[in-house]
């Protein structure tokens, strides 16, 4: 079934139809859609654990608009927006520690 609705979720409209309704979304899913499924997940106020194991998976493959994870520097953590906060430590050891440092010191900057 998860392959079925990947199938359908292969547009850029219909994945905009979809809104937030990807926050139901079952892990397996997420993994099958194409990887724009991603900007939806942005607007979910939570992801549960398997949710956010699927969204770094599918971050992994490195076909998204966002690259392979060591190839992210400090604007690609920040578009990220509020996924960034799913990120497990798979995923961010991939990530540049120097890209890594930089995102840090934008938020502390943003809270000084």
């Amino acid at each position: 079934a998860a392959l079925i609705i990947g199938a359908v979720l292969s547009t850029t409209e219909q994945r905009a139809d979809l809104g937030a309704l990807v926050c139901d979304m079952e892990p397996e899913t997420i993994t099958a859609s194409d990887p724009g499924i991603l900007e939806n997940l942005k607007l979910c106020p939570a992801l549960t654990g398997d949710q956010r194991d699927a969204l770094n998976a599918v971050l992994l493959r490195g076909d998204t608009v966002y690259g392979d994870p060591s190839s992210w520097d400090l604007q690609t953590l920040q578009s990220l927006g509020p996924l960034v906060l799913a990120l497990n430590q798979t995923t961010l050891s991939f990530v540049a520690e120097a890209a890594r440092e930089a995102f840090g010191r934008s938020i502390a900057a943003m809270y000084s």
